[in-house]
Order: structure tokens, then sequence, then C-alpha cells
């Protein structure tokens, strides 16, 4: 037997897995599929693929300054060469733009058109069978759950899994109400930019959990 392969069965053997953490694996496995499906719908009812929906959805659901096509590779889990490639897809299409960043013209930013906008919101729609789902379990119920599934996403995309984004609250760099009189009253320390009130709930591919790590 490889040592590689005996190093790992080792492992498994010293620190055995408890039923709960077997479950829950067991359970998030068995969710995969079903959202690779509802990805799958969604991106047909749209006349996307569902690399090209999650492209839509990541331009939406982002902060505008932040749409960069390399935070959007690190999205999909692509090269920069793919992302491009679905960006010049969605291009040609009419649904998305290219701009560059004003204030370093090597950066550039990705806009949905306003057909693009619509296939956004078509996309976003609340979905029949997952409402169903999420509605059958108490409002504590569910706050404990999206907990739990925050904090594992977190150390996934702290071991390099994935990209974390999401919207400020709850983030380290986070400061809420930094100067309540202005229009920006907040304030990242990452960036170290003001922001308002309708920035802070788009998505940022920065954000750290506060309760994972510090400001350092």
């Amino acid at each position: 037997m490889p040592a590689i392969l005996n190093l790992s069965l080792s492992r498994r053997f010293e620190e055995p897995m408890t039923a709960a953490t077997l479950r829950l694996r067991r359970a998030l496995t068995r969710l995969a599929p079903a959202f690779r499906r509802l990805a799958l719908r969604n991106g047909h009812l749209a006349s996307l693929t569902p690399v090209q929906a999650q492209a839509i959805l990541f331009c939406g659901r982002t902060r505008p300054n932040l749409a960069t096509v390399g935070h959007l590779a690190r999205e999909l889990g692509s090269s920069h060469a793919t992302a491009v490639g679905i960006v010049d897809g969605l291009g040609r299409r009419g649904l998305l733009e290219r701009r560059t960043k004003p204030d370093d013209r090597r950066v550039t930013l990705l806009t949905l058109t306003a057909q693009g906008k619509e296939l956004f919101c078509q996309l976003e729609a609340d979905n029949p069978a997952l409402e169903r789902a999420l509605a059958s379990l108490p409002a504590s119920e569910q706050e404990r759950v999206a907990q739990a599934l925050e904090s594992i996403s977190a150390h996934l995309a702290a071991e390099g899994i994935f990209q974390l984004s999401a919207p400020c609250p709850g983030c380290c760099y986070f400061r809420p109400q930094a100067d309540p009189a202005s229009s920006r009253p907040h304030f990242c320390h990452y960036f170290r930019q003001p922001l308002s009130e309708s920035e802070i709930h788009l998505d940022c591919p920065k954000h750290k959990p506060a309760r994972l790590a510090s400001v350092g």
C-alpha cells in the first residue's frame, strides 16, 4: 500500500469521525446533486449553461468595483482564460459589458446590461421547492443551520477549496456606523474606504468571517 495512503488511513483511525460528523457529511453530500439540478434547471429556463448562470449571479451580487474577471475566475474555480471565454460569450449575447476600472486601467470590471439584469432577477427568483424545504424548519433552527453552514463555508474557503464571497455584516474588516452623519457611514478596513448602506449588502470576495479571524 502506498505510503501516502497509509498516512491517510492512519489519520482517519487516529481521529475517528463522530456519528454526528458522519451524518452531517453525508447530508451535505446528498444535497450537492440537488443544488446542481436546481442550477441546471434555472440555467435552462434562462437559456444559460450552469457556469454562465453563475457568472450572471456573480455580477449581480458583487460590489461593482470588485466584479472583476479575476474574482469571477476564483468564484468559478476556473482559469483566467476560461473566465474570459465565459465573459466573451455573455458579452456576445448582450448580457454583460466590460469597462476599465477608473483607478487601475489594468483591471476590467464586469457590468450587467439591462437584459442581463432581467436574467439576474430571474435566476434570483425564489425557488418553490427550496422555499418549502426551508419553511419546514422553525426560525430558530434556520438560524442555527445558517450559522453552521456559514462556518463550514468559511473553513473550506480558508483551505483554498473555493472563494467565499459574502456581504459586509459579519466580516472582520467591517466597521458599521463608523461615521453616522455621512452618506457612506460604514467602513471597510481591508480596502480602507467608506461604504453606503446599499454597498454593504452586496457580496465581497475578500470577506473574512469575524468569528474565525481577526483583522491583522
